[in-house]
């Protein structure tokens, strides 16, 4: 199902028939039928902007919509990421789980959560190694898939990261001069050769506002601002509605961006 979920006027939204139709929209495009698996990268090109925490909530809320469970993948390597999150120790590797021909064969090994599995491979040979060797054989007995790569260099590791995605949540705080790196980013994520779709995620980390991100919304690729909110800190859930409405619409974003650019 592809919705246009980033085409709502944020000047629309305050009244209550626009509000309860993007709510209904998101929630059936997290909901939707996916023509293929839907791999989710997060990455940033610096700490602290809200990486982990985005993806942990997108988690949670695509988890919670889905009959089948997400597949969560910790490769950022870092002490507060994912998995740090989700309580997950190291996953070792496993011959069975490796050569899966069936999903209780990819299950193998595997800490279960509400909705998902999780996966955190040794990334002792970087992200991406870890990535191919451990997820890649089995994201393909998930619907979606849901990795944190944590903070990446784009003259490193940020394109091998993102060609493993399908759609590459670049999370970035929403002051212009970050917000303007990960925009000029975008359309080189877009040009690798595997065509991952790029979402630009601006973090509202002072109160400013979104300023920056409406003025973005006509940009060939979705940006979706996510608004301070302190309930989010250390895994915690959103306090405010416009906290909630902004990562749902980002979940819904994630979840069909790669359809509704095509368009």
């Amino acid at each position: 199902m592809s919705v246009a979920v980033r085409g709502i006027p944020a000047a629309l939204f305050g009244s209550a028939v626009a509000r309860r139709t993007a709510l209904t929209e998101w929630d059936a495009a997290i909901r939707g039928i996916l023509p293929t698996a839907r791999r989710i990268g997060f990455v940033s090109l610096e700490p602290g902007v809200g990486t982990t925490t985005l993806a942990l909530q997108v988690l949670r809320i695509i988890a919670a919509r889905r009959s089948d469970p997400v597949l969560a993948v910790d490769v950022a390597g870092g002490g507060s990421d994912l998995a740090a999150r989700l309580q997950l120790a190291a996953t070792p590797a496993d011959a069975t789980r490796a050569g899966a021909r069936t999903t209780a064969e990819a299950l193998t090994g595997l800490p279960a959560g509400p909705g998902w599995y999780g996966l955190r491979p040794s990334t002792a040979d970087g992200p991406v190694a870890a990535w191919l060797t451990e997820a890649a054989p089995i994201t393909r007995f998930f619907d979606v898939t849901i990795t944190d790569f944590g903070v990446r260099h784009p003259r490193v590791d940020l394109a091998a990261c993102a060609a493993v995605s399908d759609v590459v949540c670049l999370v970035g705080d929403a002051r212009r001069s970050p917000a303007e790196l990960l925009r000029a980013i975008a359309p080189a994520v877009a040009a690798l050769p595997e065509s991952p779709t790029p979402v630009l995620a601006l973090v509202d980390r002072e109160g400013r506002g979104d300023a920056v991100a409406r003025a973005m919304g006509d940009d060939p690729w979705p940006v979706v601002g996510i608004p301070a909110d302190g309930g989010l800190r250390d895994g915690g859930q959103p306090r405010g509605q416009a906290g909630q409405h902004a990562l749902l619409r980002l979940a819904a974003t994630l979840v069909s961006a790669r359809e509704a650019v095509a368009l």
